[in-house]
């Protein structure tokens, strides 16, 4: 008998027991993953607004060939966003604020729209751009008015991928607002909008999220590094010069599929990329003056230090480079080009680790922080054989 009380006993612990722990962690778990109702519904509706307001200012750009008895063949199709407006009146007077003539459309002479788009959009094989018209001719495709208006080239960026347009028209399009592209973080809804294809597929819409709060830095060319939004949107080429929009329906950013047709084997398939808006701002205020952004160079190679830290993924031979030890950041000078700033000041073999006092890890931070820069001079922080030392070029 008190045999087998003390298994009754022993079974009731391991119940009680067992049971206050199953409640302990649903309470944990319910804790955990405490999350407010959230209305598909109204996504949709958010979503649909956006798409909406915004799809008149993103507009397609076609690029004409001319032949050589001038006929225009179709070379290329992208899209652009209509970032900025302009009315001029009657009189040849220039309002900057277009909404304050919509009641006004008897003193009204035209709107003047600037378009901002990639410049592979428009340029020719060797990556310029004819201006003057004698080779090709821009036009600018409204999807809802089905109709083609010639553009003006302002001006083009020969390191990133923007280039500025102008059209005239005698219909309202509201233009996008820049929103502040250092703001994103990484899940944050983003829709993407343009002519894949071409007109037939004007103002298509995709949805998506940002995959990276940090800037995906990317080779343009063998000279210049940019930095990207990377989401995944789906994007396709008539999508290059389109807008990726936040659920403000601002603009963050202006897609580019360039990279995805330049890569070897494909490997950003499936990742979407877009310039800054913060970029694009800074940029287009330069190239609508029909000039463009001056950036400093001081004529030197580098390799940074972290690629030859870790030489098995970037396939590099660790022993053509003194490395000091302790050394875990910088840039390697494999090279000084004469004449340039840096001729008689770097050397190669010199690491350098920061500019006036600012650490650097990546040849991009290198160019941002040289370009930022207002000073005519320069100090740049070099390791030179293990001896850390301040050399000072000018800039002028």
């Amino acid at each position: 008998m008190k045999k087998i009380r003390k298994i009754i006993y022993t079974f009731l612990l391991l119940l009680i027991l067992t049971g206050c722990n199953s409640i302990a962690v649903n309470e944990i778990y319910n804790k955990s993953y405490n999350v407010p109702e959230i209305s598909i519904a109204s996504i949709e509706e958010l979503v649909t607004e956006v798409t909406e307001n915004a799809s008149k200012a993103v507009v397609g750009i076609n690029k004409y060939k001319k032949s050589f008895l001038q006929q225009e063949r179709l070379e290329f199709t992208g899209s652009g966003v209509i970032y900025e407006c302009q009315a001029r009146l009657k009189d040849g007077t220039i309002i900057s604020n277009c909404e304050e003539t919509l009641d006004s459309e008897n003193q009204l002479d035209a709107y003047i729209y600037k378009v901002v788009t990639n410049r592979h959009v428009i340029a020719d094989e060797d990556g310029t751009v004819d201006k003057t018209k004698t080779r090709t001719i821009v036009k600018v495709y409204l999807g809802d008015e089905d109709l083609k208006i010639e553009a003006d080239v302002i001006e083009y960026d020969d390191k990133v991928d923007l280039a500025v347009l102008t059209f005239e028209h005698y219909s309202y399009i509201q233009p996008l607002r820049f929103a502040d592209s250092e703001q994103i973080k990484r899940g944050n809804f983003v829709i993407a909008l343009g002519n894949p294809a071409g007109p037939e597929y004007h103002g298509s819409a995709t949805f998506g999220i940002i995959s990276s709060s940090k800037l995906r830095y990317i080779d343009d060319d063998i000279s210049w590094t940019t930095g990207y939004i990377q989401h995944d949107a789906s994007i396709n080429s008539g999508n290059s010069g389109g807008a990726l929009l936040n659920l403000a329906g601002e603009l963050i950013g202006i897609n580019t599929l360039k990279l995805a047709s330049s890569e070897i084997d494909n490997i950003y398939e499936g990742m979407g990329f877009a310039i800054p808006s913060n970029m694009v701002r800074s940029i287009v205020k330069v190239l609508e003056t029909g000039k463009r952004p001056v950036r400093r160079t001081l004529g030197i190679l580098t390799i940074n230090i972290k690629h030859i830290l870790n030489a098995e993924d970037y396939n590099i031979d660790p022993s053509e480079y003194s490395v000091p030890e302790g050394v875990k950041f910088g840039l390697y000078v494999t090279e000084v080009s004469s004449p340039s700033l840096a001729a008689g000041k770097l050397l190669a073999g010199d690491i350098i680790v920061g500019l006036n006092g600012e650490d650097i890890d990546y040849v991009y931070q290198f160019r941002d922080l040289l370009n930022s820069i207002e000073d005519n001079d320069v100090t740049v922080n070099v390791n030179r054989g293990g001896t850390l030392v301040n050399v000072i070029i000018d800039l002028e």
